[in-house]
């Protein structure tokens, strides 16, 4: 297998091309123009640099990129600049995701997908409900914050438009609030958010969520049980 990893110069996905390599899967991974890559990433004959803004590429290089992949791990986010936050492009996300379900669908073979979503995310559709101070606080959020907007619209994506109907099939990965640590720990996945978000929010470490998503890719049980759906990622408490 061969994985696409956009975003991969960020913090988590740097994370999860590694997590990879250590299965020895081989990595496509798509970075931008600037970005500083570790020399053991540079040097592994197992991974691919393609540089570039995915805003920007066409559909034909999208499905191009993916033509010889057998999954895609889209960690794609919105720096924590005053630029990046309110700056364009505001529907970064969204728009990979789109050109990534239509390349995917384009090549009708039974691909991945894997998005970082965040516990902001509601999925109204499997019966989760926000309560009223929580729902108030994530609807001012998605007024005012254009990344948070653009990640539910991604993740509204894949659960509303795409669905179960795809030649692919996709999760959605649920972290809260992220955390670094050096080395992976336990961690759980759960159906729906068990603590408020917004008032009681948990803690996921990166490096969780990167073995988790080469958990997912690697074991077909994993990915069975959770595909079509949005789990929660928790570090486990000790």
């Amino acid at each position: 297998m061969k994985v696409l990893v956009l975003g991969a110069s960020g913090a988590t996905g740097k994370l999860v091309v590694f997590q990879l390599l250590q299965r020895r899967i081989a990595v496509k991974q798509v970075v931008r123009e600037p970005a500083v890559l570790h020399p053991l990433i540079i040097e592994n004959p197992l991974v691919e640099i393609e540089r570039g803004n995915i805003d920007s590429f066409s559909q034909q290089k999208v499905q191009e990129l993916l033509d010889d992949c057998g999954a895609a791990v889209c960690c794609l986010g919105h720096r924590t600049t005053i630029r990046g936050i309110f700056g364009k492009p505001h529907r970064l996300v969204i728009h990979a995701v789109q050109k990534v379900t239509t390349a995917m669908e384009a090549l009708s073979c039974s691909q991945k997908l894997i998005l970082m979503s965040t516990t902001a995310y509601t999925n109204k559709q499997d019966g989760e409900k926000n309560r009223f101070g929580e729902a108030l606080v994530l609807s001012i959020l998605k007024v005012l914050l254009p990344p948070h907007r653009d990640n539910m619209l991604a993740a509204d994506f894949l659960v509303h438009r795409i669905g179960t109907r795809g030649a692919f099939s996709w999760v959605a990965v649920r972290p809260d609030t992220l955390i670094d640590a050096e080395n992976p720990s336990e961690y759980e996945l759960f159906s729906h958010t068990n603590r408020s978000p917004v008032f009681n929010a948990g803690k996921t470490s990166r490096i969780n969520v990167a073995a988790c998503m080469a958990e997912l890719l690697t074991d077909e049980q994993l990915w069975e049980q959770w595909k079509y759906k949005t789990p929660v990622l928790y570090n486990k408490l000790g």
